[in-house]
Formats: structure tokens, C-alpha cells, sequence
């Protein structure tokens, strides 16, 4: 839930920078078709963090059920493919560009920058990764 939060302090434009989805509202004037690559990845990233939020609600509340040790881990292994597609878009944004919709059709849009909050907010996310991935291979311990 942690990125999810961080990036709410992006969208005043603090020291730190935009963060993943801090130029979501930078064009809020514009067409949908007129846009830059930035709008697209936010929204891309906005969505991936509601996902990760949806999850960590889930997670918070899966210990009110009292899951089996295999169900933990299960669920921990959700964890892991819920973080890898925010990895995997970071990179891919920050290396490449990723095609967007433009005024002529798809467009192959720029490398984003890198900011503060956004490594932040991805190294929390590495971070969540590296626990479920270790709680998705624990093995139970017996008593």
C-alpha cells in the first residue's frame, strides 16, 4: 500500500518530484488524442498502483479468515505478479518508451525521467516483491 500513498504526495509537485503518475494532470486541458507520453504512462501506473492497493486491502483482510499455511503462501504468490507488472512498465518507460495513442494513430512514446519519489515508490515495491516471493516458497514449519 506504501507506493500507493507516496504517490499521493507526487500530485502537489513536492521536492521529491511527480513520482510515477505526476504528470497526470499536467495536461488536463488537452484532448485525449494530444496528449503526451507522460499522461499514458501515469495512467498506466495509476492503475497498477490501485491494483497493488486492492491487494494489500486484501491482504490486510485475508487475516481475518484464517488462511491455511498453503493459502498464505497462495496469496503471497498473487503478491509477486501483482508487483512484477509495475517493475516491468518502470523499466520499460524509463529504458525504452512505450507506445501511446496520438492524434495519427500509435505512437512510440519518449523515455521517461526518473525522479525521487518514483524510485521510492518502486523500491518499495521491490522490496513487497522480495517478501512474497520468500513467503510464496516458505515452507511450513512443523510443530
Amino acid at each position: 500500500m506504501l507506493p500507493f500513498f507516496l504517490q499521493l504526495l507526487g500530485f502537489g509537485q513536492t521536492p521529491l518530484g511527480g513520482g510515477l503518475c505526476g504528470s497526470l494532470l499536467e495536461g488536463r486541458d488537452l484532448p485525449l488524442d494530444q496528449q503526451p507520453a507522460g499522461f499514458w504512462y501515469a495512467l498506466l501506473f495509476m492503475l497498477l498502483l490501485a491494483g497493488q492497493l486492492a491487494y494489500g486491502g486484501i491482504l490486510l483482510l485475508s487475516r481475518l479468515l484464517e488462511p491455511t499455511p498453503t493459502s498464505q503462501r497462495g496469496l503471497a504468490r498473487v503478491g509477486v505478479y501483482v508487483a512484477l507488472p509495475l517493475l516491468l512498465a518502470f523499466l520499460l518507460t524509463r529504458l525504452t518508451g512505450l507506445p501511446t495513442p496520438g492524434p495519427l494513430g500509435w505512437q512510440w512514446g519518449e523515455r521517461a525521467g526518473l525522479d525521487l519519489l518514483g524510485l521510492l515508490m518502486v523500491g518499495a515495491t521491490l522490496g513487497a516483491l522480495g517478501l512474497m516471493w520468500r513467503a510464496s516458497v516458505a515452507r511450513p514449519q512443523s510443530s
